[in-house]
């Protein structure tokens, strides 16, 4: 039953109908019932009435008869006779069709000695006609006597099968005027129920019918102010309010979709547009840094030429030392003038530092300034970007050790952990407060000093590199000084590394 009622879906127009139906089929049975109620007590009566007529009428025609038939026995008047024979028809007609109403037995009793004693009424009314035809006096005297006791007992029968019926009708009546009142009392409780029961199936249809609208207008008002993540309306009916529901369900799941997808779409070019503009602030960065290179270089080939022309005077006036220094300043200079998008390998960049620390040894002296250079050889082929290791060396020279007149340290070294490579630069100084740490920490924008590169363009350009983040951090030594670490992973490595690995693919 409950798969066949959710095939058959009940409209409004449907529901409306049968409501209203309903109604009028209650109003209709209460009234069919007073009605037929009312009309079986009136023909009861009517019956009765009919009834107790035909008997007085019988009554009437036997009076007339015996009236008539004394007159004719006196006079002998033929008129007299004439209407003797038409009276005693009549009650030779009717007589056979006497009825009762109240069928019981007293009345069958006295209908029935009504007949037979009409019967013997007739015979001796003719028996008193033919005795008077033949002039025998005491002949029709005795007869018209015994008719007239006849027609005496059959008037008081009649008037008892009256009497009786009409005390019985009256207890019917009453029973059934009872009953017409209860009749009436529960047609009154009928239609004032129907009323109640109208009324309260036109209240639940109009809130059965405005409920789920009232909720379609909610959910339309919260779509249209932008509220897509609500829960899908209910379908609580099968109507045609239910398949509105329905399709509103489907389209506003259809709109959240769609919204999610634009939405989608929008981030991803959001994204796309950052890290476009995070390529042109790195190109924008590299270019300066060229730029600042370009302008240090100030035609290298004279440069060049220059020192070499300065190493071989050194040599023939015998100073090696200040040949030495020469064709390490060429060196270094040569180093800082390859193109910052090359990778180099670590060895090379702590071969870059021995030339850097051997120039400062001569400037600062060896007593005043240290330098000490740990490399793990199992790492010397791993890559990493162009001059990544000075700038953040000559940040721990002149902000941490240069003011030293004696006792100053730096160190570097790199070793690998944890598929990480780590290189440290540390210094002995006089470190900083928590204020220049926190805004070294965040700095956007550092020039460098020899290079012209900062701390944010190494870290930019090992972002780039790597593809990763937080790859240098800076702290500050409890003994003094500052550590700044570089944790790289071993995701780039040239040489044998490379070579074993494209071997075992």
């Amino acid at each position: 039953m409950r798969t066949i009622r959710r095939l058959i879906p009940m409209t409004i127009r449907s529901k409306l109908l049968v409501s209203f139906l309903t109604m009028i089929a209650i109003f209709t049975l209460v009234g069919f019932f007073s009605y037929y109620s009312e009309r079986y007590l009136l023909n009861r009566v009517n019956t009765l009435l009919t009834n107790n007529i035909t008997l007085k009428e019988f009554s009437v025609n036997i009076n007339n008869t015996i009236t008539f038939l004394e007159q004719y026995l006196i006079s002998r008047n033929f008129i007299m006779l004439q209407e003797y024979f038409r009276e005693s028809q009549e009650v030779d007609a009717m007589y056979p069709n006497l009825a009762v109403i109240q069928p019981t037995m007293e009345n069958y009793l006295l209908l029935e000695n009504i007949r037979n004693m009409t019967r013997s009424f007739l015979q001796q009314a003719d028996a008193a006609v033919q005795a008077k035809r033949a002039r025998d006096s005491s002949a029709y005297s005795q007869a018209f006597f015994e008719t007239v006791r006849y027609g005496t007992n059959i008037n008081w029968a009649i008037d008892r099968l009256i009497t009786s019926q009409l005390e019985e009708n009256s207890r019917q009546y009453l029973i059934i005027s009872q009953r017409l009142v209860f009749i009436q009392r529960l047609g009154l409780i009928l239609i004032i129920g129907a009323l109640i029961f109208s009324v309260l199936v036109t209240v639940w249809t109009s809130f059965r019918l405005t409920n789920p609208l009232m909720n379609l207008v909610e959910a339309a008002g919260n779509i249209s102010k932008g509220k897509f993540d609500m829960a899908p309306l209910k379908v609580t009916t099968n109507d045609e309010v239910g398949v509105v529901t329905k399709a509103f369900n489907e389209m506003a799941a259809d709109i959240a979709k769609l919204i999610l997808k634009i939405k989608e779409q929008s981030d991803l070019a959001q994204r796309l547009q950052d890290q476009e503009l995070q390529n042109l602030t790195m190109k924008n960065i590299l270019r300066e840094a060229e730029l600042h290179a370009l302008q240090s270089q100030i035609n290298p080939h004279f440069l060049f030429n220059m020192l070499n022309a300065g190493v071989q005077l050194a040599i023939i006036e015998d100073a090696d030392q200040t040949a030495d220094y020469i064709d390490k300043a060429a060196s270094l200079l040569r180093y800082n003038l390859r193109r910052l998008d090359t990778p180099v390998t670590l060895a090379e960049e702590f071969d870059h530092l021995n030339t850097y620390f051997f120039i400062l040894s001569a400037r600062y002296g060896k007593d005043r300034i240290k330098f000490n250079v740990e490399l793990d050889p199992a790492i010397a082929d791993f890559q990493l970007p162009l001059l990544t290791l000075q700038p953040i060396v000559e940040n721990a020279l002149i902000h941490g050790v240069e003011d030293m007149e004696s006792g100053g340290m730096i160190t570097v070294r790199a070793f690998s952990r944890d598929n990480l490579v780590i290189i440290q630069i540390q210094d002995n100084g006089k470190g900083m407060d928590w204020e220049t740490l926190q805004s070294l920490r965040d700095i956007k924008r550092s020039a460098g000093h020899t290079t012209g590169l900062g701390l944010h363009n190494v870290r930019e350009r090992l972002r780039l590199f790597f593809q990763a983040e937080d790859l240098l951090q800076i702290s500050m030594v409890p003994e003094g000084g500052v550590l700044v670490e570089l944790r790289l992973p071993l995701l780039k490595v040239s040489g044998k590394e490379g070579e074993d690995e494209n071997t075992g693919s």
